[in-house]
C-alpha cells in the first residue's frame, strides 16, 4: 500500500486520468465513474485516503504497473523535479553538516531564481534586476524530502496542466500539411530547462576546458541563459568542504513533452570551483547584447508549396521580458531538420536581424544561426542524425516522403 503521504490528491489524480486518456461522466453525490474502453473507475468526490487508494490500485491494475508507481506518476504528473545532490568521497550517508546544507539550500534557490530571470531576459549580470515573472515560479517551487543514502533536495517546480489538444490541428503525423501549430513551451518548463542548460554549459564551456573562458565563450554562456549570479551559487556550493561533487538531475513533467536529447543529468567537481569564480568575475565585467540571439521552442512549421526552397518555423521565446514569436526563414534542408527538432522537443537558439513593422510579425529573414541549444552540449558522436547535414538530394528525397 502507497504511504498516506505518497498519495496524490485528489485533483492530481483527475489530471492523470485525463492525461492518460480516461474520459469523466457526469458526477454524482458520491463522486465520477472513469472510463476507458471497457473499463471504469469511480473516484470519489472527497479526498479519503482509503478511497484514493482504492483507486489507485484499479488503477495499477488496468495499467500492469504497481501501485507505487501510479502514485509516483499521478503525482509528479505537473512537476518538473530536480534532484540536486551533494556528494563526496565517503559518501555522505543520511546527514551534511549543518552549515553545509543551509548553504546548499540557499545556493540552490540563488541558481534557480537566476534562471528564473535570465529564462525571460538573458543577461550576464542580472545584479538588482530579478523577473517578478521568474520569481512567481520560484515561490511556487517545493522542496521535497532529501533522500536516503545521500543527500539529494528534490526541488519542484509545478508545470500549468496543458490545454486540451485541438483536434482540427494537423499533428506530426500529417508532416504534409502546409502548417502545423503546436503549444507553447510553459514559462515555468524554460525555467526548469533554462537551469539544466546552465549547468551543462558552465561543465562543457567553463569546467571540461579548465581555463578562464574567452570573450565568445562568455556570450556562448548568456545566450544559454547563464548568470554571474548563477556561477557565484555555484561555486558557494562547490567550496563548501564537505562537498566533493554537486549533481543537479531533472525528472520533466509527464505532462509536457520534454526535450529528448537534453542531458538528464550534470555532475561537477568541488575542484572546479575556482574556474567557475573566474567564470562570474569575466561575466561580471563583459556586457553582452543579446538582442541579434534568441532561444525557445518550435511552435509553427510552415511550407507553401512543394517548388518552394524555403520553409518557415515559428519560435515561441522571450524578447527583452515579454512573449514573443519569431517567424525564421530557413533553406528546404534545414527546414526539414527543424521537424525533426521539434519532434523531439528540442529548443533552438536562432541569431539573425530581428525585423520589426508595424502590424507585422517579427521576422529573421537570413539568420546566421539556427540549431538546437543542447547541440554543443553532445559530444559529435552523440549527435542524433537530425543534427547533421543534409545533402540536398537526401532533404528532397525527406520531402517526398512527407
Amino acid at each position: 500500500m502507497v504511504s498516506e503521504a505518497a498519495q496524490p490528491t485528489l485533483g492530481e489524480l483527475r489530471s492523470y486520468l485525463r492525461f492518460m486518456g480516461w474520459t469523466e461522466q457526469p458526477p454524482g453525490p458520491a463522486g465520477a465513474l472513469w472510463t476507458r474502453g471497457s473499463t471504469r473507475i469511480g473516484v470519489p468526490s472527497t479526498a479519503d485516503k482509503a478511497l484514493i487508494s482504492g483507486v489507485l490500485a484499479r488503477l495499477a491494475a488496468a495499467e500492469h504497473r504497481t501501485q507505487k508507481e501510479v502514485s509516483a506518476a499521478a503525482k509528479y504528473l505537473l512537476f518538473d523535479v530536480t534532484h540536486l545532490r551533494a556528494a563526496n568521497d565517503a559518501r555522505i550517508i543520511d546527514a551534511i553538516p549543518l552549515e553545509t546544507g543551509v548553504k546548499i539550500l540557499a545556493s540552490a534557490r540563488a541558481m534557480l531564481r537566476a534562471t528564473a530571470t535570465t529564462a525571460r531576459w538573458e543577461r550576464a549580470h542580472i545584479a538588482s534586476n530579478y523577473s517578478k515573472l521568474g520569481d512567481d515560479v520560484v515561490r511556487q517551487a517545493l522542496m521535497g524530502h532529501t533522500q536516503k543514502g545521500s543527500y539529494v533536495i528534490p526541488v519542484l517546480v509545478p508545470i500549468p496542466e496543458p490545454p486540451e489538444p485541438d483536434l482540427h490541428q494537423p499533428t506530426l503525423d500529417h508532416a504534409h500539411e502546409e502548417l502545423h501549430r503546436a503549444p507553447s513551451e510553459p514559462f515555468e518548463r524554460r525555467v526548469v530547462r533554462t537551469f539544466a542548460q546552465s549547468m551543462q554549459a558552465v561543465r562543457e564551456l567553463v569546467v571540461e576546458p579548465a581555463k578562464a573562458p574567452s570573450i565568445n565563450d562568455v556570450h556562448e554562456l548568456v545566450y544559454r541563459g547563464v548568470s554571474r549570479e548563477f556561477c557565484t551559487a555555484l561555486a558557494r556550493i562547490l567550496e563548501q568542504r564537505a562537498i566533493g561533487e554537486f549533481e543537479a538531475t531533472v525528472d520533466w513533467a509527464a505532462a509536457v513533452p520534454a526535450p529528448e536529447t537534453m542531458p538528464r543529468s550534470v555532475a561537477i567537481e568541488a575542484e572546479a570551483s575556482v574556474l567557475v569564480k573566474s567564470a562570474a568575475e569575466k561575466l561580471r565585467q563583459q556586457k553582452v547584447d543579446p538582442s541579434r540571439v534568441f532561444s525557445g521552442t518550435i511552435v509553427q512549421l510552415r511550407h507553401d508549396h512543394a517548388d518552394d526552397p524555403f520553409g518557415e518555423i515559428a519560435v515561441a521565446t522571450v524578447l527583452q521580458g515579454h512573449a514573443a514569436e519569431v517567424l525564421v526563414r530557413l533553406r528546404l534542408p534545414q527546414y526539414l531538420e527543424a521537424w525533426d527538432w521539434h519532434s523531439q522537443g528540442r529548443a533552438v537558439l536562432v541569431e539573425g536581424n530581428i525585423r520589426r513593422a508595424p502590424g507585422k510579425p517579427l521576422r529573421v529573414d537570413e539568420p546566421t544561426r539556427c540549431r538546437p541549444v543542447d547541440e554543443m552540449m553532445l559530444p559529435q558522436h552523440q549527435l542524433p542524425s537530425s543534427a547533421m547535414p543534409i545533402p540536398r538530394q537526401a532533404a528532397d528525397q525527406r520531402q517526398l516522403e512527407r
